[in-house]
């Protein structure tokens, strides 16, 4: 009966040791996913405000020529023709993506 006490006495401390270290390294991680997601939402922004310049520009620069301009046809085509399509299929997916 001895034995049984004192192997219960070990799990015990065991499991307490372990409690106090998950609880240590769970409060890290939390840190660490709150930086990452404040990283990634900062890259969001930089990304959405580089877009928004990019597709300012040109049509300043074809305000000079407004009937061209609305010969382009409709309000998607335009920001995609303003782009230049340069981009891979992947860069325009991952645009589109981001845009919705």
């Amino acid at each position: 009966m001895e034995r049984l006490r004192r192997r219960i006495e070990l799990f015990r401390r065991h499991h307490t040791g372990c409690e106090n270290r998950y609880d240590s390294t769970a409060m890290e991680r939390l840190e660490m996913e709150r930086q990452q997601t404040f990283a990634l939402h900062q890259r969001c922004l930089q990304t959405k405000a580089k877009r928004s310049n990019k597709h300012r520009q040109p049509p300043a620069a074809a305000s000079a020529d407004p009937v061209g301009q609305r010969g382009t046809g409709g309000g998607g085509t335009s920001a995609d023709l303003a782009d230049g399509g340069s981009g891979t299929p992947g860069e325009q997916s991952r645009n589109s993506t981001l845009i919705a």
